[in-house]
């Protein structure tokens, strides 16, 4: 019976999505810092011609009070302002934006959409 359960136990924490879990907590962390009108760093894939040479990175954009900046771990912060951002694709992880012109996609959480756009004025 003691194996059962083990083997029950196991097979239910490899269904747990930790990275979502632990992901919900940070991002309900940050929401409630940017309610607060503190600046916030949002996780992000950015493939954009200027600010990553037409790659995509992982990054953060930082919003909040003052402009919006991008960076890349290690870098500095530089800003950000792609213009009207258009919603191309959206799904449980990510909602992809394009910028006009097609020059620039961003790429991020459904939940911290809101915050970033609302930064960038779209």
């Amino acid at each position: 019976m003691g194996e059962l359960l083990v083997v029950l136990v196991g097979n239910l924490l490899t269904m747990i999505d930790m990275t979502e879990l632990f992901g919900a907590r940070r991002r309900r962390a940050r929401a409630a810092a940017a309610a607060r009108g503190e600046r916030v760093s949002v996780p992000c894939v950015l493939r954009s011609e200027e600010l990553t040479d037409g790659r995509e990175r992982r990054g953060w954009i930082a919003v909040g009070e003052g402009p919006a900046t991008w960076r890349t771990p290690g870098g500095e912060p530089v800003a950000f302002d792609p213009g009207e951002l258009t919603m191309q694709a959206v799904d449980r992880q990510a909602v992809t934006f394009h910028a006009a012109g097609g020059r620039t996609e961003l790429r991020l959480h459904p939940d911290e959409a809101s915050l970033v756009l609302r930064a960038c004025g779209s």
